[in-house]
């Protein structure tokens, strides 16, 4: 007889989702789980996922830590992970309390099953039907689920937090021309980026992301940009927003600016948690002509990988890296390594963080093409400086 578990777990969503985000997750997760024989019922309201899983011992483990290291889950929660002698579901299916019942039909597999509970008629007797009805009552959420209130401490929400944006150039040293500019965010008055992020609330980080990298495509189109423009990225957006990139490619198109002059930088640090499943997030969006840049390259452990498996257009090497480079013999034959990969790769080079002339002629002889830093151009408010130093 072939062995079968049923886990069952629980998680807060870190911010609301919308009926369509709901839609996507279902229909992922069912042809997932039909593809790996994996039954059950998923579950959410009021913020909060509920979730059991039936099958072979390793399939629905392998899903559980593919779910552990999923974004959208958090303060996860194993409330019980048991052998079982049949399945309790045939099919897999989704409830949901706040989708209208026009939304909910169109959702493949689903039933109305928190306003009515008529599938309970359908699941057979045992531990996985009372924690169902737990959660169809209000438990197994609200202790997991942020509040979809605001506190009575706190009677208004923080107001988004005002910012505009400096703008730095990237020289092309061969034909002394800017290459780029690098949006960088600042206060209304150029305070720093920390200062302006630091009054974002957690759960309003990625839609602040998500807005200000609109609101830098504007402000060049604004100033005039003839060139590309580098914006900074980061990998959880994609798996939490789906409308990560697509609002900045309609951005773009609304203020003429081609697909093709848009880079989206992303810190190394950020994408060595999973390289695989952020390179499979991405790569869709290449065609549209975006281009992909990785930051602070060589300042993680993982840099080697992350050019194998993403395979960014771009590097930008770690300014640690770059500083004092012309004297230190370590670091110039790390160097003359990634340069030798990324040459054999089809990889573009970045010194960035240039402040002397000795590291710019170093990485010039080293036939690096492209420089940011402060002594070819600093960062100017709320203008693309076209002024610029190039040593030689």
């Amino acid at each position: 007889m072939k062995t079968l578990i049923h886990l069952i777990y629980c998680s807060a969503a870190p911010r609301p989702l919308s009926s369509n985000e709901l839609r996507d997750l279902l229909v992922g997760a069912r042809r997932y789980n039909e593809r790996h024989g994996i039954t059950g019922m998923l579950l959410y309201a009021d913020g909060s996922f509920f979730q059991v899983l039936e099958g072979a011992p390793e399939d629905v483990e392998r899903l559980f830590k593919r779910i552990s290291a999923d974004p959208r889950h958090d303060r996860l929660t194993l409330i019980i992970r048991e052998p079982v002698a049949v399945r309790a579901f045939g099919e897999w299916s989704m409830g949901h309390a706040d989708i209208a019942q026009e939304d909910l039909d169109q959702i493949v597999g689903s039933n109305d099953f928190l306003a009515a509970g008529r599938s309970f008629l359908d699941i057979g007797e045992g531990r996985a039907k009372k924690l169902l009805a737990a959660f169809r009552d209000g438990r197994w959420r609200t202790a997991l689920g942020r509040p979809a209130t605001i506190p009575e401490d706190d009677p208004e929400p923080h107001p988004p937090p005002r910012y505009a944006f400096a703008f730095q150039p990237i020289i092309h040293a061969p034909t002394r021309s800017i290459y780029s500019y690098e949006a960088l965010i600042r206060g209304p008055a150029g305070e720093t980026a920390a200062s302006v992020l630091q009054q974002v609330q957690p759960s309003g980080t990625h839609l602040f992301r998500e807005q200000q990298r609109i609101a830098a495509l504007e402000a060049a189109a604004r100033l005039g940009l003839r060139t590309r423009i580098n914006i900074n990225f980061q990998p959880s957006d994609i798996a939490r927003s789906a409308t990560a990139i697509s609002s900045l490619l309609a951005a773009a198109e609304r203020c003429g600016i081609p697909f093709d002059s848009i880079v989206l930088e992303v810190l190394e640090s950020e994408i060595i948690r999973d390289s695989g499943d952020f390179s499979a997030r991405m790569n869709p969006y290449r065609t549209s002509g975006l281009t992909f840049a990785i930051d602070d390259f060589g300042a993680g452990y993982a840099g080697l990988n992350l050019l194998a498996d993403f395979q960014p257009n771009l590097i930008k090497i770690d300014m640690n890296l770059v500083r004092g480079i012309e004297s230190n013999g370590p670091r110039q034959a790390i160097l003359r390594g990634i340069v030798r990969t990324c040459l054999d790769l089809g990889i573009d080079i970045i010194a960035e963080g240039v402040e002397t002339e000795d590291e710019y002629g170093w990485f010039r002889r080293e036939g690096i093409e492209l420089f940011q830093g402060f002594l070819l151009a600093k960062p100017e408010f709320d203008r693309l400086p076209t002024y610029f130093h190039l040593p030689g």
